[in-house]
């Protein structure tokens, strides 16, 4: 009898033992299901469609804090800043030092000179958040974040007539006053097709055609191009075709540096862009 009550006393502690294991258990996995869903909520609500890499979903974390502490030491507050400014700030490290100052240069031009192009061989790397022309108005935003279809008209321009006056700021205020510039969109299309016309350059609009564009390149006809959501825009941007290199096109971003010094498969370029126009001198 001793024996069996042993045995049974024995049973009941593995049975303990093994129900508080399982409640263990129980209390991890809710404890897991609960993280996964905060951490799934805070990276959903970060990262949008083609917007955001890791990287740059990490940097979101800590750009506020950063601008923070900026306009702090500055006399500003964060809510200086508008919220696609922060967003900017987030996206594109290049433009950084460009979105700290704005509170301080905001709706300002700075002096331009840009004589160094008038004679260039190759169409010169303008930015759209240069801080001598990226605080200045344009279509409802400042040009640092609307302004990528007059830095290109602008590049263009200066060097195909060498004419250094026609900066992303004056190219801004032309739009403006011949009903380009679109207030939260942009610039519109016609800003390149009847716009460059206006500015006294043949304008071609051309299809997507990889033989054309390298034709056009070849002979050194640049050639605007308004691209679709990928590698340059989660939306629309306006990029410039400007040569080739060992089978691959060069282009100028006027929103990346960093883009620009690459060089660029054919096929991808022409799979993102939505339309082109070629520009020359006119006759």
């Amino acid at each position: 009898m001793k024996k069996n009550r042993l045995t049974r006393q024995k049973h009941k502690r593995r049975v303990r033992r093994i129900q508080k294991l399982f409640l263990i258990s129980v209390v991890v996995l809710a404890a897991g299901g609960f993280l996964w869903n905060r951490c799934s909520r805070i990276i959903g609500n970060n990262l949008g469609v083609g917007d955001y890499s890791m990287t740059a979903l990490s940097d979101s974390f800590i750009g506020k804090n950063e601008i923070e502490r900026y306009a702090k030491k500055h006399g500003f507050t964060l809510s200086d800043y508008p919220e696609n400014m922060i967003e900017l700030y987030e996206k594109n490290e290049e433009a950084r030092e460009y979105v700290l100052e704005y509170p301080m240069n905001k709706d300002t031009v700075q002096e331009i000179h840009l004589e160094e192009y008038a004679s260039a061989d190759q169409v010169p790397l303008l930015m759209q958040w240069d801080q001598r022309w990226g605080y200045k108005g344009y279509a409802g935003a400042p040009m640092g974040l609307s302004g990528c279809g007059p830095t290109c008209l602008s590049m263009v321009t200066i060097f195909l007539t060498g004419d250094t006056s026609k900066n992303p700021a004056w190219m801004a205020d032309f739009a403006t006053e011949h009903g380009y510039a679109v207030d939260d969109v942009g610039s519109d299309w016609a800003l390149m097709s009847q716009g460059g016309l206006e500015l006294g350059m043949d304008v071609t609009e051309i299809p997507p055609d990889k033989e054309r564009v390298e034709d056009n390149l070849y002979v050194g006809n640049p050639i605007v191009a308004i691209m679709g959501p990928g590698d340059f825009t989660t939306e629309g941007h306006f990029i410039v075709l400007t040569g080739m290199e060992d089978g691959k096109w060069k282009v100028n971003d006027p929103n990346s540096r960093k883009k620009s010094e690459k060089v660029w498969d054919p096929d991808l370029v022409l799979g993102q862009a939505r339309d082109l126009w070629v520009f020359r001198k006119a006759e």
